[in-house]
């Protein structure tokens, strides 16, 4: 575990939801080795379930905090003396405990395991993991690799909509340098182009692909340019991108890349805040989770940034708008 000494940047607050299993310990190794800045405070919650009895849940609180006590400066000992790591113990809902906890500490980042899914209710609501990312405006990130090192193999998927800046501002911001190169993956779709336009031949539809193709890597070079001028990152500390466009679901073809790539750091955006897209998790998020098994950031979109990306992205690069 390496940290720059005086002039260290990196997350100011983060938020370590911990269950007191042993898969805590891989979070808690991966939290080590993410970019920290001076005076960084680490706060490790758990949270007993609230429907066990009162007298059982308050013996229950104890014990956590004494385990969790011992965790957190068995931990502090493997970071830099100015970071402080605060342990609390809390009783509720896993989920809504986290996200309050994370407004109270000014939290950055979330950082914890996926949790179960193995309940019924996990089948069809997600894994604790997926609700925190649900409730919460912050990036959360799902580590499920055992942390030997800083992330070396990361991949970002872009889709060119208000998340993807977001997206790559977190992406910068967990890679600390000397950075490794990055895959960036771009799934696109035209499923209905045959039925809608029975006109259109396959060679028009292989030309209409180039062109998208063609469209879509100008764009993601230009959201790259513009999140490395905007996060302040000198040209000799720029990542190498590699591009990875491809026709088909967006799960498939970020499965399939992930594997390809052996990425240890999967980032991607949700697309909403609210309604429909809030509630499964921007669609694709969620089933991305569920289908790799690298670590996953998932970044909602910023929240100072209203209309995301519409200088860089949305002029031309959509199923509708390119010719």
């Amino acid at each position: 575990m390496t940290h720059s000494s005086d002039n260290r940047s990196g997350f100011r607050s983060l938020l370590v939801p911990i269950d007191l299993s042993p898969a805590s310990d891989r979070v808690l190794g991966r939290v080590a080795l993410l970019p920290l800045a001076r005076k960084a405070r680490l706060t490790l919650l758990h949270v007993v379930p609230d429907t066990l009895p009162v007298t059982t849940r308050r013996r229950a609180e104890l014990d956590a905090m004494k385990v969790l006590a011992e965790e957190a400066r068995s931990f502090a000992r493997s970071l830099p003396r100015d970071v402080s790591v605060v342990p609390v113990v809390t009783a509720g809902t896993a989920a809504a405990k986290i996200a309050s906890h994370s407004a109270e500490t000014k939290a950055e980042l979330i950082a914890m395991g996926r949790g179960g899914g193995r309940t019924l209710r996990d089948m069809f609501l997600g894994s604790t993991a997926e609700r925190v990312v649900r409730r919460t405006q912050l990036p959360v990130l799902v580590v499920r690799l055992p942390p030997r090192a800083p992330y070396g193999r990361p991949a970002i998927a872009l889709n060119l909509d208000d998340a993807a800046m977001a997206a790559l501002e977190q992406l910068l911001k967990v890679i600390s340098s000397p950075r490794s190169p990055v895959t960036v993956i771009h799934a696109y779709d035209a499923p209905y182009y045959g039925l809608i336009y029975p006109s259109l031949s396959e060679e028009g539809a292989d030309k209409y692909r180039g062109t998208y193709r063609r469209k879509a890597a100008v764009k993601i070079g230009e959201l790259l340019s513009a999140a490395l001028a905007g996060a302040n990152v000198p040209v000799n500390q720029a990542p190498t991108w590699r591009m990875h466009i491809q026709r088909d679901s967006p799960r498939l073809v970020i499965a399939k890349a992930v594997r390809k790539a052996e990425t240890d750091l999967l980032v991607l955006g949700t697309r909403g805040r609210s309604g429909l897209a809030y509630a499964f998790l921007g669609a694709v998020a969620g089933e991305v989770l569920r289908a790799v098994r690298c670590d996953v950031l998932v970044v909602p979109p910023s929240r100072h940034r209203k209309g995301g990306i519409e200088p860089v992205a949305r002029e031309r690069v959509n199923h509708r708008g390119l010719p």
